[in-house]
């Protein structure tokens, strides 16, 4: 089997219709579109392109194990491995959609083993520098910022909140097309209803909540963010980044893990674990209360019971 995947024998050879992997990758892209993918414009739309460059013009049954290895070595040589996998990750994604639609039988990505990545990078704000990047946001950048550090939604999934996402009388987000593809509330605490209150006033169900000073939807939010680290003096963080600070803060306020991973939207609980990165000031925290348990009267009558 193994030999066959090689060496391109998986497709069906009943058919005679030769597709190139160009065709597939359309179809895949309105796919995503049509299922309302939110990260299409920033995800696949990157990675759909790259992959064009590379297999556009090749029939299917020229795509297998070797040429994928070929190419994530050829990515590997310009970015990190960590982006190489990337790339792979969405190769796999087109060539799974290939084989629920019929157009073959197997997945070449398959038979690759990407390659090790380092630890997730982790990296949030105190307290402190909550406060001072929130003093140097100016107007509309404030009110996505401050949303997105009390929610922990993606960039993608607050610029493209609408008004009908939000029950300001139950208190919930409800967020329809994730990254995941599944459905997610999030409850939103006074200061965050406040402003999407203001924002949604005079608003249709349908317009988005978050405009620019001309009133247009915002597309990117790069300059203005970047622009307001540097005047707060934050360094090496990025507005993902505001995400990991959500759930830093949920897990240090004592929200477990798993309602950590239910809020963010995480298929599996293993990923949030890396959200659940922890300062040094709460891991002294722990140690106190461990401090107080064990010269307290459960630590005495533990004492006395090993006497």
């Amino acid at each position: 089997m193994v030999t066959k995947v090689r060496e391109g024998k998986f497709f069906d050879t009943r058919t005679e219709t030769r597709t190139r992997f160009k065709d597939l990758l359309e179809r895949a892209r309105r796919y995503e579109e049509k299922i309302g993918r939110r990260s299409l414009d920033g995800f696949y739309k990157h990675y759909f392109n790259i992959l064009e460059r590379f297999f556009g013009e090749k029939y299917l049954e020229e795509i297998n194990p070797a040429l994928v290895e070929e190419f994530q070595f050829a990515r590997a040589g310009e970015v990190s491995k960590s982006t190489a996998n990337r790339s792979l990750a969405a190769l796999r994604k087109v060539f799974n959609l290939g084989i629920r639609w019929g157009l073959v039988k197997a997945n070449p990505v398959k038979q690759v083993e990407f390659f090790k990545e380092p630890r997730g990078r982790i990296r949030f704000l105190e307290k402190p520098e909550q406060e001072a990047l929130l003093g140097q946001c100016q107007g509309r950048l404030k009110d996505v910022v401050l949303v997105a550090l009390r929610t922990g939604m993606r960039r993608g999934e607050l610029l493209g909140l609408r008004k009908k996402d939000v029950d300001f009388q139950k208190g919930f987000i409800y967020l329809e097309r994730t990254k995941s593809g599944q459905h997610r509330q999030i409850p939103i605490i006074p200061e965050v209803r406040a402003v999407l209150s203001r924002l949604a006033f005079g608003l249709t169900d349908e317009e988005p909540l978050f405009r620019n000073r001309l009133g247009k939807p915002y597309r990117d939010l790069r300059t203005p963010f970047q622009n307001a680290m540097a005047r707060a003096g934050i360094r090496d963080f990025r507005f993902h980044d505001l995400r990991h600070t959500y759930a830093s803060d949920l897990v240090m306020a004592g929200v477990d893990i798993f309602t950590v991973s239910k809020l963010l939207g995480h298929s599996s609980v293993q990923t949030t674990m890396i959200y659940a990165h922890l300062s040094p000031d709460h891991h002294q925290a722990e140690m106190e209360r461990y401090q107080r348990y064990l010269h307290g009267t459960a630590g005495t009558k533990l004492a006395q019971s090993a006497v």
